[in-house]
């Protein structure tokens, strides 16, 4: 059993996002790999170790010795990703693997996503997203609107959920967090339901609100119970949360419906309308109107 990987003091991300990357590696065996922000270089030699060819993306070279099968891109993504993109469509390339963990801020993580998204050389495509637990991150990832590329086929935020650090140097921070988009465009999003995983509930805006109960309690010290109590507290707190999220959704779907029949009752209005003016009635009045508003001193409105 190689358990090298969770004793890797370089990778800066949690266990349980090793595994699922390298279980993603070995199971789709990428001949061509993107990762954007490689850091020291600890997640981009996994990913040299699967694929055929990998290019990466960061400010700055990476600390540890590069794999032969690495191409480094230094500099910012913003300008160099969007034109290796291009290359990469004339030569009718397909990225099959794409790891994003550069540029932290949101407009960074919206461009960094959009370009890609945006390129022909993304089609059969699976797109790994870290750090989607940071509010900074998480802002970036959800001004893009997915389901506005129909070749985007699922996309689940919290694949790998994050964590809300307790250590002083992070404390109270929200970090990590693994997010999954599959591009496939053989198979338009369009074409099967919504393209958001609708089974349960994103956890990173779950840990921000934990967040919040946990320093509240900080602050007020003998408000503390038991670990039991706690714990109770914790899930009232939680079921609070899922109500109202219940309720906005209700709340979204009346509005909806009251769309929906304000326009059928808006195109029933029209046809009466187009009924009156398009009949034999109407048409042979149409002197008599034009005369009652010709009458001197009688002011003109319409019919």
């Amino acid at each position: 059993m190689r358990l090298e990987l969770f004793d890797d003091e370089v990778w800066q991300m949690s266990l349980g996002e090793r595994a699922a990357v390298i279980g993603v590696l070995r199971a789709f065996e990428p001949t061509l790999a993107i990762e954007i922000g490689s850091m020291e270089g600890a997640c981009l030699r996994q990913i040299a170790a699967h694929a055929g060819e990998v290019h990466s993306f960061d400010l700055q070279p990476p600390s540890l010795p590069v794999p032969a099968n690495v191409i480094l891109h230094t500099g910012d993504s913003h300008e160099l990703l969007p034109r290796f993109l291009a290359e990469l469509a004339e030569r009718d390339s397909n990225v099959d693997l794409v790891v994003v963990d550069g540029d932290h801020s949101p407009e960074g993580v919206r461009r960094d996503l959009e370009d890609l998204l945006d390129a022909p050389a993304l089609s059969q495509t699976v797109i790994l997203i870290h750090d989607t637990a940071n509010e900074r991150v998480r802002q970036g990832v959800d001004a893009v609107r997915f389901a506005a590329w129909p070749k985007v086929a699922y996309v689940d935020l919290d694949w790998v959920p994050g964590h809300l650090f307790a250590e002083p140097g992070l404390r109270d921070e929200l970090w990590y967090g693994l997010g999954l988009v599959i591009v496939d465009a053989g198979r338009p999003a369009y074409t099967s339901g919504p393209v958001y995983e609708q089974r349960y509930h994103p956890s990173a805006p779950l840990l921000a609100e934990i967040r919040d109960l946990v320093q509240a309690r900080e602050r007020v010290p003998e408000a503390r119970g038991t670990p039991e109590a706690e714990l109770a507290a914790l899930r009232r707190r939680l079921l609070e949360l899922e109500l109202r999220l219940s309720s906005a959704r209700t709340d979204e779907a009346v509005q909806r419906s009251a769309i929906l029949d304000l326009g059928d009752r808006l195109a029933r209005a029209e046809g009466v309308i187009g009924d009156i003016v398009g009949s034999a009635s109407w048409k042979l009045t149409r002197p008599l109107r034009s005369a009652k508003r010709r009458v001197p001193g009688r002011r003109a409105t319409s019919v």
